[in-house]
């Protein structure tokens, strides 16, 4: 007779806050039967927990996704060189294969297992049939949300809905990869399903984390709006990528049934439905009208500290547990606070955040060059005086004030403000290569080997608030919030052509951060205005790598293409004697800055980049596999 692990069970309780007394008074056996599971709601529940564990780091690894796209540079290299040089292989996914969440082919198909088992073991449990009904519409979302990061990855995917035993015939084990629209329908018929076995269900503050009628409705929105996109349209798809267009097996790539403006519309109609009846959830204002940029920016900054209602689906960290969630700011904080400084934002990135007053931020425009972050220069006393208040709450550059130093390095540093320049401390030296190293840079007093080579660092998510990054802290990954049902509906409004609806939506979110309404009524402008949005709303949240794709923009993103940082430099003023450290007094210095090309990733979009290869281990394994465009045959 099959055994299950209780202990394995428990552990997957990691997704909630905390767990629930009733949970924890189960059997004290450590080990049952695995059929004795189906006669408890407690033990059942202690199942759904350990499939939930697939979410076990969420976006908050030590490697992120944004080091994978146009966000940000891993700064200790790894498998992100392959991954970013187009050089990913059959038999070398670089940084995809060490994901935890996203990419790796036999993980979710082992997720999705486990969601098949559950389902089918449901129909006979003993237990109340309320809890029963509960337990499998979480399933269904499971099981969708895994299908649909296959498709994301892969394309359409061998449908595996049933439990596989080694008594079955060997076909079972050999499945041919069905069409992506197949696929899609399945995501959508499971979501379906979801929503209707958790129709007026709430769970306890004890069990946050798990999904809800609104999370299954979200990703509904999700998917749809992947459907839409122009990856999965055929002409759209072909007329961009030579590629994709001379692929022999066209369906497992593209959906192949209707149109794309009918799929924009069913898009458009679901997000609608979760806007108007958004269950308790609601986009956030960021502190409402009438605040200052900077006291703006840290409304933003703080949102992503906590819990809010914009979060529909999560996963929550606590700072009493030993996981990578706790550990952003150690992961990404600055070298001169002990922090490893890991994904720092690129210049491409930097460069996108809007001015203050909404115009683009320009290289070639020399009030900006002089001053990208701030206009000490024209005396402003604020300290956020000239980018808009997204830029301030996601962005830690040169001169910005954060917190004390550690003690062994305050005496070194003791401003608290970011040093990732380099300094003229003498006005007889005019090699900047010879300046001063601020505390963060790689040559400064920190720890110059978890510097950044950008000269950014990322701020949002991280907490200064216990004084020291290396201590873990709480901490919210919101897989899905209303913000991206809100961005799709104007996405789908967008495409459509219905303008004058995408503007009204876009204005509403564009006010929250302080922006100015958009006027335009030119399509194809109204488009890349969203989009920059979108990538400034969602930095960090392992959205824009999909993004990229979906939107077939990669080839000609920049920061894609090509890897950018800034080069800080700053002069003693006219009549100023030698100084013994640098102490950020504009009355002193001339701070000049010049974005320079980095040498760490040759950084390029390939066509078969659209998706990943399926392992050569896999194919050799099953043999009616078909691989994926520019990965062989």
């Amino acid at each position: 007779m099959k055994k299950a692990n209780i202990l394995c069970l428990l552990s997957a309780a990691l997704i909630t806050v905390s767990c629930s007394t009733d949970f924890l008074n189960t059997k004290s056996q450590t080990e049952i039967m695995a059929e004795d599971i189906w006669k408890e709601k407690n033990l059942a529940e202690a199942y759904m927990y350990d499939i939930y564990f697939a979410f076990q780091d969420a976006g908050f690894t030590e490697e992120l996704q944004a080091s994978a796209c146009d966000e940000a540079l891993f700064t200790h290299g790894r498998e992100f060189r392959e991954s970013n040089a187009g050089a990913v292989t059959d038999v070398n996914l670089g940084w995809f294969a060490k994901t935890q969440s996203g990419h790796q082919w036999q993980r979710l198909y082992l997720n999705i297992r486990s969601c098949n088992d559950f389902i089918e073991n449901l129909e006979t449990a003993t237990f109340a049939e309320d809890a029963k009904q509960q337990l499998k519409g979480e399933a269904y979302f499971l099981r969708a949300y895994f299908i649909h990061r296959l498709t994301r990855a892969f394309g359409g995917v061998p449908l595996q809905l049933r439990v596989t035993q080694l008594t079955d015939p060997q076909e079972s084990f050999l499945l041919s990869r069905s069409s992506y629209t197949d696929c899609i329908k399945q995501v959508l018929s499971d979501l379906d399903n979801a929503a209707e076995y958790l129709k007026d269900r709430t769970f306890a503050n004890t069990q946050k984390g798990r999904a809800t009628l609104a999370a299954a409705k979200a990703l509904k929105v999700r998917v749809l709006t992947d459907v839409a996109s122009d990856l999965h349209d055929q002409a759209k798809a072909s007329a961009k990528s030579p590629l994709l267009g001379s692929y022999q097996h066209p369906e497992f790539i593209f959906y192949t049934e209707g149109t794309q403006a009918e799929r924009w519309k069913a898009a458009k109609a679901a997000a609608k439905e979760l806007l108007d009846n958004p269950m308790g959830h609601a986009i956030p204002t960021y502190g409402g009208p009438g605040l200052s940029t900077e006291e703006k920016a840290n409304e933003i900054w703080s949102f992503f500290l906590k819990e809010s209602a914009d979060n529909i689906f999560s996963r929550y960290f606590i700072d009493t547990k030993d996981e990578s969630g706790t550990k952003m700011p150690l992961f990404n904080g600055p070298s001169g606070y002990h922090a490893w400084g890991g994904n720092t934002p690129v210049q491409d990135l930097v460069d996108a955040f809007a001015m203050e007053d909404g115009s683009k931020f320009d290289w070639n425009n020399a009030k900006h060059a002089a001053a990208p972050y701030e206009n000490l220069d024209a005396g402003v006393s604020l300290q956020y005086a000239n980018r808009e208040p997204r830029f301030y709450a996601t962005i830690m550059y040169d001169g910005m004030q954060w917190i004390q130093r550690p003690s062994d390095y305050a005496a070194i540093e003791p401003t608290g403000k970011i040093q990732t320049g380099y300094y003229q401390l003498d006005p007889q030296e005019t090699d900047d290569s010879k300046f001063f190293s601020g505390m963060d840079t790689r040559s400064g007093g920190g720890e110059k080997w978890n510097a950044t080579y950008t000269g950014y660092y990322l701020k949002k998510y991280i907490n200064p608030a216990d004084g020291d990054h290396r201590n873990k802290i709480n901490a919210i990954f919101p897989f899905i919030r209303l913000s991206e049902v809100y961005f799709c509906y104007i996405e789908a409004c967008i495409e459509l052509g219905e303008l004058d609806e995408a503007k009204k939506y876009l204005n509403e979110y564009r006010a929250n951060v302080n922006l100015p309404a958009v006027t335009t009524n030119d399509q194809a402008e109204l488009r890349k205005i969203y989009q920059n949005e979108r990538r400034l709303e969602f930095s960090f949240e392992e959205i824009r790598y999909w993004d990229l794709r979906r939107w077939m923009i990669a080839p000609e993103a920049p920061g894609v293409n090509s890897l950018k940082g800034i080069r800080v430099t700053a002069w003693l003023k006219p009549g100023v004697g030698k100084q013994d450290k640098y102490d950020a007094d504009p009355t002193k210095w001339n701070l000049k800055y010049k974005p320079v090309d980095l040498s760490e990733e040759a950084r390029q979009f390939a066509d078969k980049c659209y998706y990943l290869p399926i392992m050569r281990n896999e194919m050799l394994s099953n043999p009616n596999l078909i691989q994926n465009p520019g990965y062989g045959d």
